[in-house]
This record gives C-alpha cells, structure tokens and sequence, in this order.
C-alpha cells in the first residue's frame, strides 16, 4: 500500500473512483473461442515437441549443472553434489522427462559411493541399466558401486552376511561383463573385474586373464587415443601391478619379477602407484626368488620413500625376515624394533616368535605366540601351529600336541575344513610321545590326500617301517622337520 492510500485510509476517506472518458459505455466482458486445446497424451517426442522448454534450453541448463558438478567433485565436496542433484527425479523432473538423466544418475551414484551409502547408490543407478541396455557406463557405475561396498567392508573389517557379499560379487561380475561386451577395448572394464576376483574371492588364477587384456588393451591403442582416454594409464600401470602379484601368488616369481621391474619403468615419472607399494613387492618376489640381500635394498628404498606417518610395518616385518634368512638375527631384531609395540598385528608376532627362537629365547617367544594366538580371529591357528612346534622342539610334547589339534579345531571351525599342516604337526608330537598307531593313522590320511609337507615323507617312513625309529634312533628323540 502506497504512502497517499494509507493516508486515505487513516482518515475514513474512500478513494476517488477511477476517472471515466467521456462517451465510455461499460461493455461486456469478451469472450475467445479457446483455440489452443491442451493435445492428446502423445509418444514422447509430442511431449517433446510440446514441452515448456525446448531442446536447447534443457541441453544448456544440463551443460550448467555439469560444470558446477565438475568443479563439486574437484572438491571432494560429494555432500553438496547430492544437494544439487539428488535425487534426480525430485531435483530435475523436467531432464528425466527429456531423458537427460542418465549422467546425473551416474554422478550422483559416484557421490553415494564417496559417502559410504553403496546399496542407495546402486538402487539409485540400477534403473539406468534397464532404461539404457547398452550404456557401458551405466554398467560401470552399477559394478563400481557393488566394488566398493566389497571394498569398503574389507578395510573397515566389518562384518557382511555371507548371503549379501556373494550378492555383491555377482552384480559386479555381472555389470563389468556387461561393459567389457559393450567396449571390449577399455582398461577399466577388464581392470576393475580382475580386481573382484582378485581381492574379494582370491582367485589369481581367474583374475590373471583379466589383467592381461586390460594390459593388452591399453598396449595396442595409438598415441591419439592413449591421450584421448588419458584416465586409462593409472589402471594400465595398477593391472601390472597387480598382475605381478597373481604371479607370485601361482607360483611365478620370475614372471612376477619381469612385471614389477616393468611397473618401475612405466611409472617412474608419474608414481601412479606408490614407490613404497612398488618397491616392497619387489622385495618380496625377490625373497621368494631366495635373494634376500637384493631384497633388503628395496625394503631400505621403501622405508626411506615412505611418507611422513605413513604406515610401514609390513616393510619392516619382511627385512626382519630376510635378515633372519640371511643368518643376521640382530639385525632382524632391529628391523621389528621400529615397529610399535601397538602396532604389531599377528603376522608380525610370528617374525618376532621367529627371532626370539633365533636368540635362544623359545619361552618369550611362546609367550608371544600365545598373545598373538588370543586376538587373533582370522588366523589364529598359525599362531598356534608355530607353538606347536616350538613345543616340540623343547621337548613339551604335550603342550605341541595341545596346540596342533587347536589349531586344526579353528580351522575346521571358522572355514569347514581342518588343517593339514596342524595334523602333521599333531602326528609329530604323537610320534614323540611313542603313540605310534595314533601318528601312523594320521599320517596315512595325509598320504591319501596327496598333502606335502617337509619331512611328512620321512616321518611316514618311520611310522610304517619293521620299527618306529627305524634308523636305529630313539623314538623320542628322532627329528622329523
């Protein structure tokens, strides 16, 4: 209300009515014939054609939407991507009418994925995949959403149900088969495959033809399209890298070792892996090979690249054991006296048991197996197989035999099926307790089952003989490892 009718109205004076041209007759409203009907629902390209916005409106507002969502991810800033876009149909119903949808579905997908919220980002993506068949990339971010919900419990070590991890495990095999039928001349596609089988199911052996097309496809593209999908050389030097650990893993340190020095040459400029990571592999092909002394130079190398805070146990674990191979016990000890008493996982306990033994020290060393063996959930009977025979070799039979059997009870049951190398140990200490038809049945079962183990054959030998201790040696008192 303006300053002059307030006025009015503070002094109960009504407004002058409007002034009137001379000769004006009030006429009746007109009235219009409504020429422009509302058309029947038609396919979508009537809609299309009929929309309030036209193409190049709706193609210039998702190129706007885009930009501010390159320079969010830029950021890290995943929070505000989903505020922008997600969800899709809410925040941008007129794009999804015009079937502009697809790459926001996917962005928003990635930002769920960032979030941590992987089942909504695949419940967010999956339609896509229906609605466009044959988008490689609507594919792509349904596998990755499953990968990394795969991955994420794996280093957070939460609990999955079994049921929800093979879930998760098929829909990635699934999407990334999709993508590679779909662009059977990608990196990623065979690359992030490879890596299902390789880390969630550890299957090398099925993740190794993977790896080496991801190679062979990035390898066989020109220059101009090697610069064109330029993302692609980061997995091509990972699919080395991990390829070389499948290596390794069947039983080809040579062939792994070809590989890593080649990760080395591809990456030296770049580092799209990191140094500590490349040469720490190294010196474990390398100490596989029985070249302790060369792998001690990269673990050296390793630990001076590592950054500030970075975490480098595992590095020094395996120069304690080269050192050990290498008949340097002090320097073993060294190597593990780097490491923080809290920092020291089991698999690291065991290289200490190990250099506690070397020093003439077997009863800290069971006190530290012992330790390890009470936290650990995943792999507590390689704790205990170790006491056992450190047990043994000090003559505490019983408390050997005590071990073997738990450690072959864990194994049967957290993973269904016994321990061989617990069994051997179990025969051995029964062997040495002079409970001959007790080792002898359980040696026969290993025999049956083609397991072998040093000094299984030898103590099989023994058993089975005219006399226990067959070579003239008293039972109690025959070595067998």
């Amino acid at each position: 209300m303006n300053q002059l009718a307030l006025a009015l109205q503070q002094a109960n004076i009504a407004p002058a009515s409007p002034a009137r041209v001379v000769g004006h007759r009030d006429l009746p409203p007109q009235t219009f014939p409504h020429t422009a009907a509302a058309p029947a629902p038609g396919d979508f390209l009537d809609q299309s054609a009929d929309a309030p916005w036209n193409s190049d409106q709706l193609c210039r507002e998702l190129d706007r939407i885009k930009a501010e969502l390159a320079e969010l991810r830029s950021g890290n800033r995943w929070q505000d991507v989903l505020t922008l876009i997600h969800p899709v149909g809410e925040k941008w119903p007129e794009l999804v009418d015009a079937g502009l949808d697809g790459e926001l579905l996917r962005e928003s997908a990635f930002a769920l994925c960032r979030l941590g919220r992987h089942e909504e980002a695949m419940t967010t993506v999956r339609p896509l995949t229906t609605t466009e068949p044959d988008n490689a990339q609507a594919w792509y971010a349904l596998g990755y959403a499953a990968y990394e919900a795969l991955y994420a419990a794996k280093r957070d070590r939460g609990p999955m149900p079994p049921a929800t991890r093979r879930g998760l495990i098929e829909t990635a095999h699934r999407a990334f088969g999709h993508c590679q039928r779909l662009q059977g001349d990608s990196v990623s596609f065979f690359y992030r495959d490879a890596m299902v089988y390789k880390d969630f199911e550890d299957k090398p052996r099925q993740a190794i033809p993977l790896f080496e097309r991801a190679i062979r496809n990035y390898e066989q593209a020109s220059p101009e399209e090697r610069d064109r999908r330029h993302q692609q050389r980061p997995k091509f030097i990972r699919a080395l890298y991990h390829l070389a650990s499948c290596r390794l893993n069947t039983g080809h340190p040579t062939a792994s070792l070809a590989l890593l020095e080649k990760v080395l040459a591809e990456d030296a400029d770049r580092n799209h892996m990191s140094p500590v990571f490349k040469h720490f592999a190294l010196a474990k092909t390398l100490h596989a090979l029985g070249r302790p002394a060369d792998a001690l130079q990269h673990l050296e190398t390793a630990a001076v690249r590592a950054e500030q805070n970075e975490p480098v146990e595992y590095v020094h674990e395996l120069s304690a054991r080269c050192a050990l191979q290498l008949r340097q016990v002090e320097r073993a000890a060294a190597c593990l006296g780097r490491i923080p008493q809290n920092r020291r996982r089991p698999y690291i306990r065991w290289t200490e048991a190990d250099v506690l033994v070397a020093q003439g020290r077997p009863q800290q060393a069971i006190a530290t197996l012992e330790q390890a063996a009470e936290r650990d959930r995943l792999a507590r009977h390689k704790s205990l197989i170790r006491l056992a025979r450190i047990h043994l070799r000090c003559g505490q039979h019983e408390q050997g035999l005590t071990a073997a059997r738990q450690a072959n009870e864990f194994c049967r049951e957290r993973y269904g099926n016994g321990s061989s190398e617990a069994r051997f140990w179990e025969a051995a200490c029964l062997y040495r307790l002079d409970r001959f038809a007790e080792a002898r049945t359980i040696v026969s079962e290993l025999s049956r089952t083609n397991f072998v183990y040093p000094g299984l054959r030898k103590l099989a030998a023994l058993l089975h003989g005219d006399r226990p201790a067959s070579d003239g040696q008293t039972p109690g008192k025959t070595t067998v490892n």
